[in-house]
This record gives structure tokens, C-alpha cells and sequence, in this order.
């Protein structure tokens, strides 16, 4: 089951014709992150109802469905919380890292206070279930407004609405979609404005993604945003598609397990990563490097899971000028740039002009095309 479950989300994010969907899908996933673990069976409903069913809606229905995920329930400690014992861990995130960030305005005792309101929420079943009998029925004040004693689940549909209509998530949630989206410190006016849009539409992500994706902040950010582990790999299957052969997905998602991003895999609640610092070391690239000229080289059998058919992707050329052109506008959109285009046809030839036969093309093809999904222009996007 868990093969199948991260197989099928490589193969969407391949092959997907809603790329801005699946983008979106590792996003919230992040967001409100689950670790596998043994929440398996619970996920997988999480993956299917919480993430995918409100990754382009409303921030608020998402919301909503996060706190009344089982998954969610049982990972933050809520099922267990009740009036004579609330468990803080699920306030304090849904605080901290699902709505109004850490500097978002909010006290410790609006962290006790939110606790007790979502006493009750817990599982039953497999299924979220409110118990009245664990509910904290007495009064409370939570970022200035009063719940008033004597009610039931009301006292968490409130707090969920305060959250997901506050200006500070608005500012959240819009500096991570633009982090993400244009680099990790994107300019002030565009978070600013994508806030704004959030505010205005009451949370409408697509809204958001629209204004953000047609700025001008956007279409001046090429080449700023380090590729993490799960989207490099994505973008080396979707260039070789032509002739790339997936016979098993779940060997290629495994592979990643090296490289630091197994989907799922991210154990504390903040989701995996999404600055180029977290990537950027030594060991990492080292495996970015050998998970790109496997892949390359998989023709030859040197990945479990996939076959290249090298020939599909870049034909053979007459020179090797032009095979290092060929290959380059193929995986990188462009012919690079000197130096490096002449370093590229050094590795092939001994000059541009030199003729490629069938043995050097067998020979240099996979090996080039594995140096340019190895480096930096594909790397940065």
C-alpha cells in the first residue's frame, strides 16, 4: 500500500496534465504535514479528502478539513485531549505553522485557550467525531474574543474561523506561496499584494495563485528557486519522457531517500524544507549528481525502475557541436552559454566539428545528458 500510495503520487506529478494542481498538492502537504509513519490508512484518506480535494479552493474549507482529518487528529495528540487533560501540541501548530505563523501575534494563553476549545475533536471510529463529554465548556478569550461558556463544537468552528480569516494568515500563507513560487526571499510587494488578494477573496487560493503567477515579481524570478529533491526528480522524468520507460515508480520515489525527500517521510510537524540552504551541502548534491546520470545511464541498467531510450530524447547528430546543442536545448530550453557549452563538446569531441559516429554517440549521449541535468541550469528554476 505504501509503494502504490508513493508511485501514484510520482506518476501525477509526472504526467498530470493540472501541473499547478500537483504543484499545489505538495505544497499543503507540507503545510500540514503527516508523517507516514503508522497513520498509513489514515493519510491516504488525508492525501485523498484534506489535500487534494481543497488544493485549489478555499484556505478555509482547508482548514476546516485538516482539523476533522483523522490523520491530523491522532499525529498532533487531539484525539486525546479532553477538559481535564488538553493536549496543547495541535493548537500550538495550528497556530505556528498552519495559520499565523510564529510571529503572528499570537500568547501562550491563547495557545491554552485554543487547546481547550478543541477539546473533543477527536476519532471514533476511523472518523473525526466531536464528544461533547470531553469538551471544555467553560468561557474563554482567544486573540482578543471572547467564547462565551456553556457550548460544544462552536467553540471550535470559532477558533478555526478566527484563524483562517486572520490578517497574519493572510501574510503566512501568502510569504510561502511566494517563497515557493519566486524564491526563498521574495520581494515584499508581492507578498504584500498576494495578502491583500488572500484578505479580499476570504482565502480563495486560486485567486492568490493567479495574482502571484501573473506578477511581475513572478516573471522576473527565472533561475532563482533551487529545485528540492521530489520536483528535481519530477523535472528530469518529464524532460526524458520521450523516451523514458517508468517500469516501477516506487524504485525512483525510494531513490530519493538519499537525496533527503521521501513524500511523507518529513517527521516534525513544519513539512520538509523549502529553502536552498537545506539542499545545498556536499552530500546532496553529491546524490543529485548520481541520481541524474542513473537515470541518464538507465538504458544500461544502472536504475532499478526506469529504461532510457536515449535516441528518443536527443537523435544522434552529425557533430558534436551539435549534439551538445541538441541535447542542451532539449534538457535545458536553450544552448548554453560559453565557457561551458566548449567544456560540454571538450567531453564529447576534441573540437566541434568533429564528426560522431554511432559507437561515440552510444558512448557520449547518456553521459552528456547526465552532466546537464547535473548542473546548476537545471538545477535552479
Amino acid at each position: 500500500m505504501l509503494n502504490t500510495m508513493l508511485g501514484a503520487r510520482l506518476m501525477r506529478a509526472v504526467y498530470s496534465e493540472r501541473q499547478l494542481f500537483e504543484r499545489m498538492v505538495e505544497f499543503w502537504t507540507d503545510h500540514f504535514n503527516i508523517p507516514i509513519g503508522d497513520l498509513l490508512s489514515y493519510k491516504i484518506v488525508d492525501d485523498r479528502e484534506v489535500i487534494r480535494r481543497h488544493a485549489m479552493g478555499s484556505f478555509r474549507d482547508l482548514l476546516f478539513a485538516s482539523a476533522r482529518s483523522a490523520a491530523m487528529l491522532y499525529y498532533l495528540n487531539n484525539d486525546s485531549s479532553t477538559a481535564e487533560h488538553p493536549n496543547e501540541n495541535y493548537a500550538r501548530e495550528i497556530m505556528e505553522l498552519h495559520t499565523l505563523g510564529v510571529d503572528g501575534g499570537y500568547t501562550e494563553s491563547d495557545v491554552i485557550n485554543v487547546a481547550r476549545a478543541l477539546t473533543g475533536f477527536t476519532v471514533h471510529n476511523g472518523e473525526f467525531y466531536f464528544d461533547p463529554n470531553i469538551h471544555d465548556q467553560g468561557e474563554k478569550y482567544i486573540l482578543g474574543a471572547r467564547f462565551p461558556a456553556g457550548r460544544g463544537i462552536e467553540d471550535g468552528l470559532q477558533v478555526l474561523d478566527l484563524l483562517a480569516n486572520h490578517p497574519s494568515t493572510a501574510r503566512f500563507v501568502c510569504f510561502k506561496l511566494c517563497r515557493r513560487f519566486l524564491g526563498d526571499n521574495p520581494p515584499p510587494s508581492i507578498v504584500d499584494s498576494a495578502a491583500s488578494v488572500f484578505t479580499q477573496t476570504r482565502g480563495s487560493i486560486r485567486d492568490v495563485l493567479r495574482h502571484i503567477l501573473t506578477s511581475e515579481e513572478f516573471m522576473a524570478s527565472e533561475g532563482q528557486k533551487f529545485r528540492r529533491p521530489f520536483e528535481y526528480l519530477v523535472a528530469i522524468l518529464r524532460v526524458l519522457d520521450p523516451g523514458l520507460q517508468i517500469q516501477n515508480p516506487s524504485d525512483l520515489v525510494w531513490s530519493l531517500e538519499a537525496l533527503g525527500q521521501v513524500p511523507f517521510f518529513w517527521h516534525p510537524p513544519n513539512g520538509y524544507p523549502d529553502v536552498s540552504g537545506a539542499w545545498i551541502n556536499t552530500n546532496g548534491l553529491l546524490h543529485r549528481w548520481n541520481l541524474a546520470m542513473n537515470i541518464a545511464l538507465s538504458g544500461d541498467g544502472y536504475l532499478s525502475g526506469a529504461a532510457l531510450d536515449v535516441r528518443a530524447v536527443v537523435p544522434p547528430q552529425p557533430t558534436a557541436g551539435a549534439l551538445v546543442d541538441a541535447a542542451s536545448e532539449r534538457i535545458l530550453g536553450m544552448i548554453l552559454p560559453e565557457p561551458d557549452r566548449q567544456t560540454m563538446i571538450s567531453y564529447v569531441a576534441s573540437s566541434a566539428d568533429t564528426p560522431i559516429d554511432a559507437s561515440r554517440y552510444h558512448s557520449r549521449a547518456p553521459i552528456l545528458i547526465g552532466l546537464l541535468l547535473a548542473s546548476p541550469y537545471f538545477q535552479w528554476s
